[in-house]
C-alpha cells in the first residue's frame, strides 16, 4: 500500500474552530499561493507543530539565522567539525530518536533526517541505488555542514550495524549511500 492509500484510509474528526478574521485571510492566501486546500494547510500547520515543533524544543533544539549558524560552522576546521558530530551523533542524535521515535533503526534515522532537512528548508531527495538508500542534499549551510551531517550520520549508524558509502561534497551539496555493514 502506497504512502498516499495509507494517507487516505486514516481517520479524520469533523472539527469546527473559530479563528481571528486575519489569521483566516493570511491561511486562505497561503492556500491560494500553494494550490492547496484549506484542510491541507490546517492539517500541515498542525502536523508540524505537535509531531515537530513542539517535540525539538522539549528536546532543546533551537532556531537560529542560516548566517549566522553558516558563519560559526565555517569558523571550525572540518577535523573539529567532524568530532563534533561523532560525539553529538552518538549522544543528542541518539537521544532524539529515542524521544521521537522510542527506537533507533534505519527508518527513524532516515525519517529524523528528512524532517531535520526540511524545517530547515534543505533539499532533501531519497532514493534507491544499487540496493541501498542514497540521499541527496542541496543547501547553503556552508563548507563544513556536510562534514557534520556525514559524520553525525555515520557515528548512529554505525550502531546499528550500518555505514555510509560514496560520499560525495560540491559547493551546492553533497550526497551520500547507507549500506549494512555485513555487505560491504
Amino acid at each position: 500500500m502506497t504512502a498516499q492509500e495509507k494517507q487516505m484510509l486514516k481517520k479524520t474528526d469533523n472539527v469546527s474552530i473559530r479563528i481571528d478574521s486575519d489569521l483566516s485571510g493570511k491561511l486562505h492566501e497561503k492556500c491560494i499561493e500553494q494550490k492547496i486546500s484549506l484542510n491541507t494547510l490546517i492539517n500541515h500547520l498542525l502536523e508540524k507543530q505537535v509531531n515537530w515543533n513542539e517535540l525539538t524544543a522539549q528536546m532543546g533544539w533551537i532556531p537560529m539565522f542560516r548566517s549566522t549558524f553558516r558563519e560559526l560552522s565555517d569558523s571550525i576546521s572540518k577535523e573539529r567539525i567532524e568530532k563534533i558530530a561523532e560525539t553529538t551523533g552518538t549522544s543528542d542524535l541518539k537521544n532524539s530518536l529515542n524521544y521521537l521515535y522510542g527506537y533507533v533503526d534505519l527508518d527513524s534515522i532516515l525519517d529524523l533526517f528528512k524532517k531535520r532537512c526540511l524545517s530547515m528548508n534543505v533539499q532533501y531527495r531519497e532514493m534507491e541505488v544499487n540496493g541501498k538508500n542514497k540521499i541527496i542534499i542541496q543547501h547553503d549551510l556552508g563548507k563544513n555542514w556536510p562534514f557534520f551531517i556525514v559524520g553525525q550520520m555515520n557515528s548512529i549508524l554505525n550502531e546499528i550495524g550500518y555505514r555510509i558509502l560514496n560520499d560525495e561534497y560540491n559547493k551546492q551539496g553533497f550526497s551520500f549511500e547507507i549500506a549494512k555493514i555485513e555487505e560491504i
